[in-house]
């Protein structure tokens, strides 16, 4: 082997940001806006279909939507806590502001609560800090 040959490069790594939003449009939205900023969204539209994804596939952050179509986002974050501890940031996104809801996130595992609709600036710099 030539020790003078370049050494090859490996593929950069993105950070994978699970998106669990049931509204395509914020959904699409979320993706894009994160694929600009240089992380990888794996976007599921329903709780059941993100945790099966998300037992076999870790990620870096979680972007959750608190009412789904199957499951609650709560239950999904309180699934994601069990298979993968606190080492992941779960961020729920939502526009129910409602006390009973807030007092939930801290039992379900989320670590962030923004409320719909969500200021970017603010998410991207709520991510940033997570990675």
């Amino acid at each position: 082997m030539n020790s003078l040959a370049p050494a090859r490069q490996m593929p950069r790594s993105f950070p994978r940001v699970l998106v669990v939003e049931d509204d395509p449009l914020a959904a699409r939205a979320l993706a894009g806006l994160l694929r600009a900023e240089g992380y990888e969204p794996i976007v599921f539209h329903e709780g059941q279909a993100a945790l099966h994804y998300v037992r076999d596939h870790p990620t870096d952050i979680a972007l959750i939507d608190i009412h789904l179509p199957d499951i609650s986002g709560l239950d999904v974050s309180r699934q994601i806590r069990r298979c993968h501890g606190d080492g992941v940031p779960i961020i729920i996104l939502s526009g129910d502001n409602d006390v009973a809801t807030l007092r939930s996130l801290p039992e379900a595992g989320a670590t962030y609560f923004f409320s719909k609709p969500v200021i970017v600036s603010n998410l991207l710099k709520q991510l940033k800090m997570c990675i």
